[in-house]
């Protein structure tokens, strides 16, 4: 075959351009570090890349978004109810003082007050607490804090709560007791013996409550009481005011029926027959009652309770669920996800309002003798007649008397307050150790993504990038390439047909 100038002229300019385009993509690769620059370069290092870079970008966000958030969230609970437990201690050494030493008038009121501003606080500073602008504690409604803001007046509540007979408390209580009279005589008083006498008592979460039903109420009633399993007959349940003078009314604690309803202070008061049925048969205890007008720093009933509110200004009606199982959940993972909330009903327990409240009911009672005592005193101080001293010196020893016994119930009552705050911690240790739990867990998910995040980008470093020195050595391999066609080239065309004739 008859080889022209031309043909050889067409093949060198064909192998200029492929040492060329192999200098080229050897420089691109030496400047850009990467294997390909384009996917046609390459297609199965292209598609490797889009599923390694794919799941880079998502652990990524994992490490660096969802489980630092999370934690973070966790993190801020976790402090907030090592702080609770932490003031529940002072609740426990005031209870304890309370429940051992005779307090005076000064010393009684001072320790109410720091119970009242310390239980306060763990509900106003804690459980009420929010991170980057959504509240910890209250479930889905991250938007709504548990207290109410301010005073609330037109919003009514039908509120369910349930209970167990653990729930019912045996408490003591005094009758009787001696009043002064002009014309009573010594015999007279010591015929006016206090007594000491038991009662059951199951405390609501609110005190008060409301003695008529709410607009467009479920039961139509202020109050509702059913036992599972039910008594052989209903319950009979009367509904009472306690007295205004002193909440601690002993008229109040004697139930003329199975039970009392103390709207104003949030009590039932169950017969001895009726708390002996329900303890003999282990029954549960729902109870449907209404509350009207909160306060600033109430608590919401919807984030504790089933309820049902009725907004008096626009007449809404809203139902709502009991708020269990609200679970706030992250994606941490591939087809893993973290819990990071605590709910609070299931950690931060109401009993410590309801406890302080009856701690003051008892120290009301305790004031109350305090004063008839202090008049008869005067009584005795401004008379110099044997026998109107005779007759004062015995109400005073039958107010001693009753004192005494108001003094033991105030300080059962503090008793109690022990027991709740034991109870109290024992929930709070319960949902910290969950807690807790969780967040180890979440600790070790992390590590792991780390590991991977590290795995990843090895292996899209192993799939995209080129190692230097074999670039480098390419590089050369091609520009010697490229130089020697281009000299091959020119000496091949320097010669023609002439040369050989």
């Amino acid at each position: 075959m008859r080889v022209t100038n031309s043909m050889i002229s067409n093949s060198s300019r064909s192998h200029i351009a492929n040492a060329k385009n192999e200098l080229m993509k050897r420089e691109n690769q030496y400047t850009t570090q990467k294997k390909i620059l384009r996917p046609s370069d390459d297609p199965v290092v292209a598609i490797r890349s889009l599923q390694l870079r794919t799941t880079y970008s998502k652990i990524e966000q994992y490490v660096s978004k969802n489980v630092q958030d999370a934690m973070e969230w966790m993190d801020t609970s976790e402090t907030t109810l090592a702080s609770i437990h932490k003031i529940l201690e002072s609740v426990k050494g005031l209870c304890n003082q309370g429940a051992n030493d005779p307090l005076d008038v000064d010393e009684r009121h001072s320790v109410l007050s720091n119970l009242r501003s310390i239980v306060d606080g763990i509900f106003e500073d804690n459980a009420n607490a929010d991170y980057a602008g959504r509240y910890l504690f209250t479930g889905y409604r991250t938007d709504t804090s548990l207290l109410f803001p301010t005073d609330t007046t037109n919003l009514e509540y039908e509120i369910t709560e349930n209970f167990t007979g653990d729930n019912i408390k045996t408490i003591k209580y005094v009758t009787g007791g001696a009043t002064y009279g002009a014309n009573k005589s010594a015999n007279d008083y010591a015929k006016e013996v206090p007594e000491q006498k038991t009662t059951y008592r199951m405390a609501l979460s609110y005190d008060n409550c409301s003695n008529s039903a709410i607009t467009n109420s479920v039961t139509g009633a202020e109050v509702s009481i059913t036992l599972t399993p039910a008594p052989a007959t209903a319950l009979v349940v009367s509904t009472l005011s306690s007295s205004a003078a002193n909440a601690y009314d002993p008229a109040a604690l004697t139930p003329p029926a199975d039970a009392t309803y103390l709207y104003d202070t949030g009590e039932i008061i169950f017969s001895k027959a009726a708390y002996s049925n329900i303890q003999a048969n282990d029954a549960k205890i729902s109870v449907t009652y209404a509350k009207k007008d909160f306060d600033k720093g109430d608590i919401r009933p919807e984030m504790y309770f089933a309820c049902k509110s009725h907004n008096t200004t626009s007449g809404k009606d809203i139902i709502y669920r009991e708020p269990s199982g609200q679970d706030i959940n992250y994606e941490v993972n591939f087809s893993q996800t973290a819990t990071v909330n605590i709910q609070a009903k299931d950690a931060i327990s109401t009993d410590m309002y309801r406890a302080i409240d009856y701690i003051a009911q008892t120290i009301g009672a305790v004031d109350a003798v305090d004063k008839k005592l202090t008049e008869a005193e005067t009584l005795i101080a401004n008379t110099t007649d044997e026998e109107e001293l005779e007759n004062y010196n015995k109400l005073k020893e039958m107010l001693e008397t009753e004192k005494e016994l108001l003094v033991g119930s105030m300080q059962e009552a503090f008793g109690m307050g022990l027991t709740m705050v034991d109870v109290t911690q024992d929930q709070l240790n319960v949902a910290t150790a969950d807690l807790g739990a969780r967040h180890n867990r979440l600790n070790l998910t992390y590590d792991k993504l780390l590991d991977q995040s590290v795995d990843t980008e090895e292996k899209l470093s192993n799939n995209e990038d080129i190692d230097i020195a074999d670039a480098y050595i390419n590089l050369n391999q091609a520009d010697l390439l490229y130089q020697a066609s281009l000299s091959a080239t020119a000496k091949i065309l320097g010669n023609s047909l002439l040369n050989y004739i």
